[in-house]
């Protein structure tokens, strides 16, 4: 499923094409399994920007009277967004937000063939008790060496592969990141808090940034048949993979990747490189 490098990768497009006027909204006929709520209908509004927060993208809405609405979409496992300059139809297009911004006619689709994915139109007090269930987002200043230090003593039986992907706690990871941090950090996924030391969390605290950095600067990863970003790219990041989906370990370039199960995620890890 998209993970905050490519969650990112569509708000940094979504983003270069707005303002945008919505003329008309569209949905499909099976999109009750995606749009939750229905605080207001974005026909009529201005789409101002949009912003990221883990793995969801927030939009900000104005009405003509100048009152400001959200929307939050999770894009599930296999969700992503479109921008078209005419009408968007490829398969499993949910939504339709049909407008123009500066440049002329502007169309942005949601599009999710396994519809997991969420989009709920909200005033701003009921997203704000909708974010609430997000820990710290990874890839901003909240998330430091000093909050890890704090998990430790507070969650010290927590394993850490399955921990990193609560949201509540680790807004943004998803499976294939939280592999490859452990492999970057040279500690083993299986690993209880507990028995992290200081340096250890150092490393893990690094690693973030790394696998962060590498993911998003080549546009996001995508596997076979998965993600594609706004205009149906896909990402490159998995050549910077070092464990995930890998036969042999990135990093030392010589040994084996173990593949286990960890809280029913498949798990990928260097026995030569972790300890």
């Amino acid at each position: 499923m998209p993970e905050l490098p490519e969650v990112e990768t569509i708000k940094s497009q979504l983003s270069h094409v707005l303002p945008m006027e919505i003329e008309d909204v569209a949905y499909s006929d099976v999109s009750d399994s995606i749009v939750k709520d229905k605080d207001f209908n974005p026909k009529g509004m201005t789409l101002e920007r949009v912003e990221r927060q883990g793995k969801v993208l927030r939009f900000f809405f104005t009405d003509q009277d100048g009152n400001e609405w959200r929307a939050i979409s999770g894009l599930g496992m296999s969700g992503s967004w479109r921008i078209a300059t005419q009408e968007i139809t490829e398969k499993h297009t949910h939504i339709k937000l049909i407008g123009t911004n500066a440049k002329g006619p502007l169309h942005l689709g949601y599009i999710d063939p396994r519809r997991f994915g969420v989009f709920h139109l909200y005033s701003p007090p009921n997203e704000a008790t909708w974010l609430t269930r997000l820990g710290p987002d990874v890839s901003k200043a909240e998330f430091t060496l000093e909050y890890l230090l704090m998990l430790k003593k507070e969650r010290p039986n927590k394993v850490l592969k399955p921990f990193l992907l609560e949201q509540n706690f680790f807004s943004g990871v998803g499976n294939y990141m939280a592999s490859e941090i452990c492999a970057r950090a040279g500690v083993r996924p299986t690993r209880r808090m507990k028995t992290l030391t200081k340096l250890e969390l150092e490393k893990v605290f690094m690693a973030v940034k790394i696998v962060l950095d590498d993911s998003i600067s080549t546009g996001g990863t995508t596997f076979s048949g998965g993600y594609q970003d706004a205009f149906g790219e896909k990402g490159e990041g998995v050549k910077n993979l070092v464990v995930f989906y890998q036969k042999i370990c990135g990093l030392c370039k010589e040994t084996e990747v173990k593949k286990i199960t960890l809280a029913q995620r498949g798990t990928y890890y260097c026995p030569h490189c972790q300890k």
